[in-house]
């Protein structure tokens, strides 16, 4: 430890060099209420949008914070008793120089102009839903939870092969609402038009306030701006310092969805007398969603079909540590941070751990059923399931996990969760059973300080050594850079089966600090990133097995270029 003792003192000069930041400034929206919604064609210039009440005076966050934005942005906001409409126009003094680079749904915000949309529906300040589009139309959705703490992602600018990386990371790319948006653009800049249909969110009953922020891009500036400022070392999913959007009196629906399939198919040998008979094969099954309460789902499935999800993207792995692949199973999506326990290369649960064997391959699933939103003031989830017995490769399992947490003010969440595994199949004997319980939480201090951790042990038979795992993490970061700590332990016999565990049997000692330098004076120059990094590994027996010192700067040029030693 005596070789950290010089980063740690690095890192308190670093908290010496920050520079203050002003206030926030609380900003209050409010959407109206139409009778006749607006027709959804991109172009915002229907008569019912002038209904509204405009939505000015974006703020920089990049280059200028606290500037005023250097293209005008207007907002309007209505509803009916079916969707939220979200309309804005982008207004550009060079509309030929705007960009749009990808079409795909999900493609990343911040390469191209886009504008964003999230909204905190339940008012905790730390979980939301986030909406956007480019120029070109594109779909960007996806579920923010513990205000993105731990995926980064830069206002949204993340691909679906890294969107849930490690315990969930509070940004969930993968989940995907039913909606609508349309794109113009003419000679003052580009406009959006978006539908939002109210069974794709959940929120509490009437009258509803809620979360609420814009952020806009304009690329060839390298300009970010938001409706509620947001610090630049910050983005979008920092929903302390969102807005408010009042006026929506909604009814909340209820939910109710089935989606059945059937599969069928028949095979005939027409070259071999002996088959001459047609072989008939085939199966059915069904997924359900049900809201048992305007903010809690009830998802059951039976004999669950996963024949139309995305394969996952391939990927060199030429490490020794394991590689977490992303969830993209809907049934599994929704909520998906709400199950989320864990940090640093370990998760208390990880879904894909049910219906998929170590090799990639599926495992039919019998049944189960899943219960997950909000009851009060806790989050609640809890799933069984059930998989079928596979000859030659794995026992039938019974999967069960409860999860409960709490938002607190400022930042702040306390939470526990249980999750079993059973062998009920053929080969399972009174022994094949795991049990894996944890409690986590986060503390928020101030607006610039956080600290936050876990504390898991397993059960297994056969093991009764270090059965235990912790983690701790304290980070201060300001507009001048930023400081994290983070020790980690986990135990020798330390088997979360329905988890993921990147490595074991272990001790570990991050620190990170960074100093974001911006000099006004030198117009070429955008920002200098000089910081450092350590990194130390032991054993369990106190042996060092390594440490990692990283010293470096980071040089990014006005005009775009960036340098990195």
């Amino acid at each position: 430890m005596t070789n950290a003792v010089r980063p740690l003192s690095w890192a308190v000069l670093l908290v010496c060099w920050i520079h203050p930041l002003s206030a926030q400034q609380s900003r209050v929206a409010r959407a109206t209420r139409v009778e006749e919604p607006p027709t959804i064609d991109g172009r915002v210039d229907n008569a019912v949008w002038g209904q509204a009440e405009p939505i000015t005076d974006f703020i920089q966050a990049e280059p200028l914070q606290g500037e005023s934005a250097s293209e005008k942005t207007v907002v309007r906001m209505l509803y009916d008793t079916r969707a939220l409409y979200i309309g804005a126009i982008l207004y550009d003094s060079e509309p030929d120089q705007i960009l749009a680079s990808d079409s795909r749904r999900d493609s990343g915000m911040g390469d191209s102009d886009s504008f964003q949309i999230i909204v905190d529906t339940y008012l905790d300040l730390q979980n939301g839903f986030v909406f956007g589009t480019t120029p070109s139309g594109v779909e960007f959705d996806g579920q923010v939870s513990n205000e993105g703490q731990g995926g980064g992602g830069g206002g949204g600018g993340r691909d679906r092969q890294t969107a849930v990386v490690g315990s969930g990371e509070g940004f969930n790319l993968n989940w995907d609402a039913s909606w609508t948006v349309r794109t113009y653009m003419n000679e003052v800049g580009w406009m959006a038009e978006f539908e939002i249909p109210l069974r794709s969110l959940r929120y509490s009953e009437s009258p509803q306030r809620w979360g609420l922020n814009f952020q806009r891009n304009i690329r060839r500036k390298r300009e970010t701006v938001y409706w509620a400022p947001v610090d630049r070392i910050y983005n979008l999913y920092r929903l302390s310092s969102a807005g408010l959007l009042e006026g929506l009196e909604l009814e909340t629906p209820r939910n109710f969805k089935v989606t059945p399939y059937a599969i069928a198919s028949s095979a005939r040998s027409f070259t071999n007398p002996a088959q001459r008979a047609a072989d008939l094969d085939g199966d059915a099954g069904f997924d359900v969603k049900f809201g048992v309460t305007p903010t809690l789902n009830l998802d059951v499935t039976y004999n669950t079909d996963f024949a139309q999800i995305e394969v996952d993207e391939e990927i060199v792995n030429l490490t020794r540590f394991r590689v977490r692949f992303p969830e993209k199973r809907p049934f599994f999506l929704e909520n998906a941070g709400l199950f989320a326990a864990g940090k640093n290369g370990v998760d208390l649960f990880f879904s894909r751990r049910i219906g998929i064997d170590e090799g990639g391959a599926p495992v039919p699933i019998v049944g189960g059923a899943r219960l997950s939103g909000k009851a009060g003031e806790f989050n609640v989830g809890v799933l069984g399931m059930q998989t079928d017995n596979v000859a030659g490769i794995t026992s039938g399992n019974n999967f069960a996990v409860a999860r409960i947490s709490r938002e607190l003010p400022n930042r702040t969440n306390f939470g526990g969760i249980l999750v079993s595994c059973d062998g009920l199949g053929g080969g399972s004997g009174p022994d094949d059973w795991n049990r894996t319980w944890g409690l986590d939480g986060r503390v928020g201090f101030g607006q610039y300080t956080d600290i936050q951790g876990f504390v898991a042990r397993t059960e297994t038979p056969g093991r009764s050594g270090h059965e235990a795992a912790y983690n701790a993490r304290a980070s201060y970061a300001r507009v001048g850079g930023s400081v994290t700590f983070e020790y980690t332990e986990v135990g020798g016999d330390f088997n979360p089966e329905v988890g993921f565990l990147r490595r074991q049997s272990y001790r570990s000692f991050n620190q990170t600090g960074r100093r974001l330098i911006r000099l006004p004076g030198v117009a070429w120059l955008r920002e200098l990133r000089p910081h450092y990094g350590v990194d130390t590994y032991w054993d369990l027996d106190g042996f060092m097995e390594s440490q990692t010192i990283h010293l470096d700067s980071h040089v990014d040029f006005e005009n775009g270029w960036f340098f990195s030693p």
